[in-house]
């Protein structure tokens, strides 16, 4: 065997041990390269009717690479900063040329909304904007939480802040090389260059649940929750599975003292938007259906899969060991 080249022992993607040398550990990270420019495909093809469901296989496919150069990442240096650079310079050269850009109305509507101050939920934004060379008129009232429409980089494009609290988020999770990896995967910053608002509530839920900050964890969690309602329902499941019971209440109990001035001026208002969703006058909820396939709701699930992969994975792995051990194993039949 050449010398330059070693045989390692690593575990693969299915768990099984496999042998590969450095030229092996280059490839298959090219491989994961390739996969992460194939989400950018998926992506797209999400915007044609019928095929919303490929939102599915690309979390997966997130969660797969994440794992593989999370694994790769000390070996062979190169490999997150190349996906890195990859999903930057899609999102970058998206955002100046319009390059698969549009997907959503939220860089417009959502920064718009400030201008409404404490009438938020009793009054509605109705505009003209051209996105890219297209008109567009946007009639809604604010459907999100308080806070969402005053975090915003003034007198820019507000997918540039996307872009920014997408940056942060990676900044923030720099240490942990799944993470970072996941966040990485292009389409996210595709996403976050078409302006998708959830990418503050990302980097709220990144800074309150994954950096020690002492005294300032409650304020930084508070922030969390007065932003979009998903970062909200993150909040309260993570504090349920640690079984931090009183966190997990104090989580609806803070919601609501945000919520508790726009109840007051409007309590109307914020039951039809704010809870049932509805940005126009009928109050009226969207079907199921409407989120199943989401392009951006699926951020948070992604979000959580990389952000807690191991503890997530020990945790299937001792449920997993619990069922087996209670399945009863059949009598060896004699020959």
């Amino acid at each position: 065997m050449c010398p330059a080249f070693p045989r390692e022992r690593r575990q693969g993607l299915i768990g099984r041990p496999v042998y590969t040398g450095v030229v092996g550990a280059r490839a298959e990270v090219v491989v994961y390269l390739l996969g992460g420019l194939a989400t950018v495909g998926l992506l797209v093809g999400t915007t044609f009717s019928g095929f919303t469901f490929l939102i599915v296989p690309i979390v997966l496919l997130t969660v797969v690479i994440a794992r593989g150069l999370g694994r790769l990442g000390t070996e062979v240096a190169w490999a997150i900063p190349a996906l890195l650079a990859v999903g930057s310079a899609i999102a970058v050269a998206s955002v100046l040329t319009g390059f698969l850009n549009g997907f959503s109305d939220e860089p417009y509507g959502t920064p718009a909304y400030a201008a409404l101050g404490w009438g938020l939920y009793s009054h509605p934004v109705a505009f003209y904007y051209s996105q890219y060379g297209t008109v567009h008129f946007e009639n809604s009232y604010d459907v999100y939480l308080p806070a969402l429409a005053f975090v915003q980089l003034p007198g820019v494009d507000y997918r540039w802040t996307s872009l920014v609290a997408w940056v942060g988020s990676l900044y923030l999770l720099r240490e942990r090389s799944i993470a970072l990896s996941g966040m990485a995967v292009p389409w996210i910053p595709l996403l976050a260059a078409n302006g998708q608002n959830d990418f503050v509530p990302i980097f709220a839920l990144t800074l309150a649940l994954t950096i020690p900050l002492g005294r300032w964890r409650w304020p930084a969690e508070a922030f969390a929750l007065a932003l979009k309602q998903l970062a909200n329902v993150v909040v309260f499941l993570y504090h349920l599975a640690r079984r931090e019971y009183l966190r997990a209440a104090a989580a609806i109990a803070i919601t609501f003292l945000i919520l508790v001035p726009f109840l007051l001026i409007d309590a109307q208002g914020v039951y039809c938007h704010v809870l049932i969703g509805d940005p126009g006058t009928g109050c009226v909820g969207h079907p199921w259906t409407f989120f199943v396939f989401k392009r951006n709701y699926w951020l948070y699930p992604t979000w959580v899969a990389v952000v807690f992969y191991e503890p997530l994975r020990a945790r299937a792995r001792r449920v997993w060991d619990r069922l087996a051990s209670r399945t009863p194993r059949r009598p060896a039949v004699p020959s």
